[in-house]
């Protein structure tokens, strides 16, 4: 049976007696009627009613003009959701798409497409972020312990690194186009360990061979080795030692929770699908690829040669720097609830 628009005011009323909010209103609509039910921004704009004291829920009477709104109007409901579409924004203010968007042209408003993020975050990701986050901003305030930390990652090095080329051109101009890399050319895969200090370890694996629970643990021995070496201030007590990877399968196989006990080292927390958290994604990995451009190899020995080049042409301030940057990035995540941020 057809619901009349009277019916859902007044059930909209109802659930707004009821203390519910304009979402929780809308699903609860949604989940009786189905397509039926009103939209969302339709739900908004008489929850905004209600709370302005108004709580009439007939049409206002109209003058022979089109309906005015104010910018103010417009803005408030592109600071709630700057996403929503022109007939969102029109059924909100009960207007016409084509005035809205005439008053969105006068308001110096453009439409841009979104970034792209590493993953659509479930409710339980989003707080698992949130509560990590700000656990470890916690722990960071009451003792600093940022030069414990030892961080790792994979990345593959491909042979032909194309770089995009600039040039001056008239307006209506092409630019000089540049061929994409062949994803599925020669690589290889680079697994790097780094601390404050600079770069600790890292591998080339051979052609065909990939990270797995085994070869990780066999990784982090060999770490082990060379903190004793280079890091011996922290290496010489294990417990110091604590060891940031992400949740990759072979990051938390058996055999390699096994041999991090035996090593006595902590794993840092660090929330899933959440490289904007791994200092070597948005910092080392970030700088390496740009000095990649433009790189051709032959051979993993060329590889190899660039990288200890790469290495050992940064100063220690840079890897000080990408590991100090974390605090900031857990606040980050904390002031955006667990979720991703600019």
């Amino acid at each position: 049976m057809e619901r009349s628009k009277l019916h859902f005011r007044h059930s909209l009323l109802l659930l707004f007696d009821l203390k519910k909010s304009a979402t929780e209103a809308h699903q609860t609509l949604l989940n009786t009627y189905g397509d039926a039910a009103p939209s969302y921004p339709n739900c908004r704009f008489w929850f905004q009613r209600f709370k302005s004291g108004d709580f009439d829920v007939n049409d206002k009477e109209r003058s022979g003009g089109p309906k005015k709104f104010e910018n103010n109007q417009l803005q408030d409901l592109l600071d709630e959701n700057p996403a929503q579409t022109l007939k969102e924004l029109a059924d909100s203010l009960s207007v016409d798409e084509s005035t809205v968007c005439r008053r969105l042209h006068t308001m110096g408003k453009v439409q841009k497409e979104g970034k792209w993020l590493p993953r659509e975050l479930t409710e339980n990701a989003i707080s698992n972020r949130f509560n990590v986050a700000v656990s470890l901003l916690a722990r960071q305030k009451r003792k600093s312990f940022l030069w414990r930390i030892v961080t790792s990652d994979e990345k593959w090095i491909y042979y032909d690194n194309p770089k995009r080329k600039k040039s001056w051109v008239s307006p209506g101009e092409s630019s000089t186009s540049t061929p994409r890399r062949n994803i599925h050319g020669h690589k290889v895969l680079l697994c790097i360990w780094w601390d404050q200090q600079g770069v600790v370890y890292y591998e080339l694996l051979k052609p065909n061979e990939t990270v797995t629970g085994d070869v990780y643990r066999r990784q982090l021995n060999k770490l082990n080795d060379v903190l004793l070496q280079k890091r011996p201030a922290i290496a010489s007590n294990r417990r110091k030692v604590i060891i940031l990877h992400d949740n990759a399968r072979p990051h938390v196989a058996r055999v390699v929770k096994d041999t991090l006990l035996q090593l006595e080292w902590e794993v840092l927390q660090h929330p899933a699908y959440s490289s904007d958290l791994a200092p070597s994604d948005y910092h080392l990995f970030r700088s390496m690829q740009h000095g990649l451009a433009g790189t051709r190899f032959r051979n993993a020995e060329e590889v190899r040669k660039w990288i200890d080049d790469w290495i050992a042409a940064k100063p220690t301030s840079f890897f000080r720097h990408g590991i100090a940057m974390l605090p900031e990035r857990w606040e980050n995540v904390a002031e955006n609830e667990g979720k991703y941020f600019d």
